[in-house]
């Protein structure tokens, strides 16, 4: 007759609110997420603008360097491998750091080849 007994009621009505609290859930991650994604466009507009206004500089100047490095974070030598390897970490405005370590780049050339 479309009725239905309350057992059955209570397991459906169980698997709702566990449902709707798994969504409400993923709703939250997936806006941190885009709060994230949004930041990290934000940031990238903003170094453009820096890019942009130095697109052909003539010379380093201190002001140019203010305006595109963050911070420097030179790390203590290596000499394990025979050769003294040293880390250097370069902090951009707004993008954070690129690693352009020596083993980086010999990572980059043997994947390239």
């Amino acid at each position: 007759m479309g009725k239905m007994n309350a057992e059955r009621f209570a397991k459906l009505s169980e698997g709702y609110k566990k449902e709707q609290t798994d969504l409400k859930q993923s709703a939250e991650s997936l806006q941190a997420i885009a709060n994230a994604a949004e930041t990290q466009a934000v940031n990238v507009q903003s170094f453009l603008k820096i890019v942009k206004k130095y697109a052909d500089p003539i010379e380093l100047t201190p002001a140019l360097l203010r305006e595109f490095v963050e911070k420097v974070v030179v790390h203590a030598p290596d000499k394990s491998c025979g050769h003294r390897v040293q880390r250097i970490d370069v902090h951009y405005t707004f993008i954070e750091a690129i690693d352009l370590s020596p083993e980086y780049s010999k990572y980059e050339k043997e994947t390239a080849a």
